[in-house]
């Protein structure tokens, strides 16, 4: 089977095998505080065992699809009128923050998740009054972006996966490249050289056959 046959074939069967992605759900989530703007935010935090960056990647895109772009203000990620189900007509302001630590197997993230209503300016809350932020969260919508996060986490790690190993087996059939090339340039080298050890044979022969014959003419 054709080297690059069979990398295409692997990448297909690895794109197959893991289509089923499970989710990467948080491993725990509960109420707490976020220092912002020196107020005391209440938080929904969830921790995942996830690396950070790839936890805030995979976040923006799943906002991005739900529609709204997703903004970097005064130390938040800044989502505008959020709608988290398609036949929902309630909007949510969302601001979120995620921090983390290791790497690898041991990575893991804490995200913080503040849901506001549209347009609600989150630094007059009354850091006193839990239950405005905790009805927020608590609401049908609201928990339809939360029960979807490990889904999106897991897509998009799935993606993610497929996209560097299609960059692995990219690499891979480039080296194949090269060296069918070097081959062929060899193939070519030793065919030129064995055409040269031809002719040089005949020479070497011709050459020898005049030299027998000067010879000849001396004994004579």
């Amino acid at each position: 089977m054709p080297f690059k046959f069979t990398l295409t074939f692997l990448l297909i069967s690895f794109s197959l095998l893991t289509n089923a992605q499970a989710p990467i759900d948080p491993v725990k989530r509960y109420d707490g505080t976020l220092d912002h703007q020196k107020t005391k935010q209440p938080v929904s935090i969830l921790e995942f065992r996830y690396p950070e960056r790839d936890l805030e990647a995979a976040l923006e895109r799943y906002i991005d699809k739900l529609g709204v772009k997703v903004k970097f203000v005064k130390g938040l990620n800044y989502a505008k009128q959020v709608r988290f189900r398609p036949d929902d007509s309630r909007y949510f302001d969302l601001y979120y923050k995620v921090e983390g630590s290791g790497r690898g197997a041991a990575a893991t993230s804490i995200l913080s998740v503040i849901l506001a209503e549209p347009g609600e300016d989150i630094l007059l809350r009354d850091p006193r009054n839990q239950d405005v932020a905790k009805a927020t969260a608590s609401s049908p919508s609201a928990q339809a972006f939360f029960d979807g996060l490990g889904a999106a986490v897991g897509a998009y790690d799935l993606e993610k996966r497929i996209s560097e190993q299609e960059d692995v087996v990219k690499k891979a059939e480039r080296k194949q490249s090269d060296l069918d090339k070097r081959k062929q340039k060899l193939e070519r080298e030793l065919a030129e050289n064995a055409e040269d050890l031809k002719k040089s044979a005949a020479d070497m022969e011709k050459a020898k056959a005049v030299l027998e014959q000067i010879r000849a003419e001396r004994k004579n």
